[in-house]
């Protein structure tokens, strides 16, 4: 099942130890299969695995969970919008809600439940403070 739309996207999972991602069994192990199969089904996504995006000061603060970087491109792979900071994705259904929004192609972050932009709003109100 292909997107909805011709628009692409680039997910950037974080591995590091810290986000959980490679645990088994877990929310982190349904994430990277949920991932891979919204990307292969996309005519435009690409998946990155990385390790930390945040540095260890930013991630020994807050749960271990994973999170992902989302960013809109055009077919030339070139930036559209935002970069956006999802999770931590703690739940199946955290899962469930990301890959959901990526298939629409439709990246506007107010499609997303709030509790998975916590963190990029966070980020985005820090240099004010």
């Amino acid at each position: 099942m292909r997107s909805a739309s011709g628009a692409g996207f680039t997910v950037v999972l974080c591995t590091a130890p810290a986000c959980g991602a490679g645990d088994e069994g877990t929310v982190a192990g349904k994430l990277i299969d949920a991932l891979r199969g919204v990307v292969r089904a996309s005519r435009y996504g690409v998946l990155v695995t990385t390790g930390c995006l945040f540095g260890e000061t930013a991630c020994g603060v807050r749960p271990r969970a994973p999170v992902v970087l989302v960013q809109a491109c055009d077919p030339d792979r070139r930036p559209t919008g935002l970069a956006l900071r999802i999770g931590p994705l703690r739940t199946g259904a955290d899962v469930d809600a990301l890959v959901t929004w990526l298939r629409t192609g439709h990246l506007d972050p107010a499609g997303l439940p709030a509790r998975l932009l916590a963190l990029h709003r966070r980020a985005v109100a820090a240099p004010l403070n």
